[in-house]
């Protein structure tokens, strides 16, 4: 078994790392990420809300040029090829049923 980390445990650090940085960005604007997202679904509501929308919206901007500061843009989108290769795996495989259920009582 190697030691080095599996890409699943990595990528779920990673969005733990950004979900909680963003969320850090959020509390400076007195938003929870639950009124965030309530927020982000009712884009046609009054000017504060699109404000606070503007708000979030340039944190995850923020967020996500901290994430990725340093490669050049074609090293960016040639690291994000593995992981939406898996993405688009997984959403296939989830229209197959799974043939290695393993038995859970008895």
């Amino acid at each position: 078994m190697s030691s080095s980390p599996h890409i699943s445990f990595v990528l779920h650090n990673v969005a733990r790392l950004l979900r909680t940085r963003f969320e850090q960005r959020l509390r400076a604007s007195a938003l929870s990420r639950p009124q965030s997202q309530v927020l982000a679904w009712l884009p046609y509501l009054a000017p504060l809300v699109r404000r606070l929308l503007e708000i979030m919206r340039g944190n995850g901007r923020r967020t996500r040029d901290e994430a990725f500061a340093g490669p050049s843009p074609e090293t960016r989108q040639h690291r994000l090829q593995t992981p939406n290769f898996i993405k688009s795996n997984l959403l296939a495989a989830r229209t197959q049923p799974a043939g290695d259920r393993e038995k859970v009582h008895g």
